[in-house]
């Protein structure tokens, strides 16, 4: 699982029990200083479910109540939104989101990473879309979480989510089966197109984010450094720079850090692949290329 899933169910964890129980937490989980999660990094399943099963005990709150609880905070944190806002910024509806999830557990599923996400298929029952049956397949058996995220997903745009499981893989059926209804009206569709823009460079960096895929190529082997992306854009390289450079020079020329951030943000949807968890690896050594995005 990405590092990102642990950080942000610590956050959920504290804001919803206070500090003091994620003292007992971390101390229950044997989890110091030094072992605590990272967003770039990928961790084993089992660390979560461990987790979860603590903070079931600590909290005498069902798992799946804390899973259904964190899967909407998920979709509504402002870490996630930074993070994942290149994905964000193209959905404008619950429906869309949820369809950006597929597609994007998909891409990840092409990084080296060995990241396995659920799989979805979606049948929509209207002609609207606001009423769909979703389909989970998934050996974790998160469902909880998935109806957690639904929620989360409609409440980003001011709508509603009714969720009922017809079929559960934990009751032994071999799929989860949700039907999924949305209710109200999204607030991008009462928006000006000037604030849906705004919305959108604010989510994405898209411009930022554009010019540093075109640096980069699906070849492993011409894999570049965060110097090396550097001096790139630097030389104004990749057919989006003019446009950009004129936009922030004014500012100065784009920071080291401004990049590494952007790079962050393009691995969390798997647009970008790196050697971050390979041993070894050190941020000066670290090398990035483009993750494919067809099998």
């Amino acid at each position: 699982m990405k590092g990102i899933i642990f950080v942000v169910w610590e956050k959920y964890f504290a804001e919803r029990f206070g500090s003091r129980m994620l003292a007992s937490y971390r101390e229950a989980l044997n989890e110091t200083p030094d072992k605590l999660p990272l967003v770039g990094k990928t961790y084993p399943d089992e660390w979560l479910v461990q987790g979860l099963n603590i903070a079931s005990s600590l909290t005498s709150v069902s798992e799946d109540r804390l899973l259904i609880e964190y899967g909407r905070y998920f979709m509504l944190d402002n870490l996630v939104e930074h993070l994942c806002g290149y994905l964000l910024a193209q959905a404008w509806t619950g429906y869309d989101l949820l369809l950006l999830m597929r597609d994007a557990h998909a891409q990840m599923r092409r990084t080296p990473d060995g990241l396995m996400p659920p799989l979805f298929n979606y049948e929509f029952l209207s002609k609207d879309r606001h009423h769909m049956m979703l389909t989970y397949d998934s050996h974790r058996h998160l469902c909880a979480l998935l109806e957690g995220c639904i929620y989360g997903a409609a409440e980003r745009f001011g709508e509603r989510a009714y969720v009922h499981e017809h079929t559960c893989q934990k009751r032994g059926d071999a799929v989860c089966r949700f039907e999924v209804r949305f209710t109200g009206e999204s607030w991008a569709k009462r928006a000006t197109p000037q604030k849906i823009k705004q919305e959108k460079d604010r989510l994405s960096k898209r411009k930022l984010s554009d010019l540093i895929l075109s640096t980069l190529t699906t070849d492993q082997a011409s894999s570049l450094t965060l110097a090396d992306i550097q001096h790139a854009v630097e030389q104004r390289q990749g057919p989006y720079f003019p446009e950009i450079y004129q936009k922030q020079h004014t500012s100065g020329p784009v920071h080291v850090l401004q990049i590494h951030n952007e790079l962050a943000r393009l691995q969390q949807v798997g647009l970008v692949s790196s050697t971050l968890n390979q041993m070894g690896d050190t941020l000066e050594s670290r090398r990035y290329w483009r993750s494919p995005t067809r099998d």
